[in-house]
């Protein structure tokens, strides 16, 4: 019987560690890798807003006027387990009005290609219904 302790693999999307006898991240449905992670830090985590502006560590793959898009998109994006964000993360005032910025969302960098393919199904789906 393992120890509780025991790390039988790890997430190499997120950083999640897991017993013996895990093989797939419940997560985001990566593979596991064998053994601990690496002493390095893992990729934020979806909750984490960057700070500042975006360096290469996020990068955005779409853009919007409204940020009930934007939070559409990203959760779409989160549901394919590809963590996303949105930048900045409120355009909204306390009375109704905003800010006309526009909206991105912001995936890590080494998801860019799957996420600007799941946008682009979207955007053929919306415009097929148009039609």
């Amino acid at each position: 019987m393992s120890d509780l302790t025991d790390v039988g693999g790890y997430c190499p999307t997120c950083g999640a560690e897991y017993r013996p006898g895990f093989d797939t991240c419940a997560d985001d449905g990566t593979p596991l890798v064998p053994g601990p992670p690496p002493q390095t830090s893992p990729e934020p985590a979806v909750t984490q807003q960057p700070t500042g502006l975006p360096g290469s560590r996020w990068v955005p793959v779409a853009s919007f006027s409204r940020e009930e898009e934007a939070h559409l998109l990203a959760g779409r994006l989160q549901s394919e387990g590809i963590q996303a964000t949105v930048y900045p993360a409120w355009q909204g005032s306390y009375y109704g009005e905003s800010v006309n910025l526009p909206i991105s969302v912001l995936v890590p960098e080494h998801r860019v290609l799957e996420a600007r393919e799941i946008v682009e199904e979207i955007e053929r789906t919306e415009l097929e219904e148009t039609e």
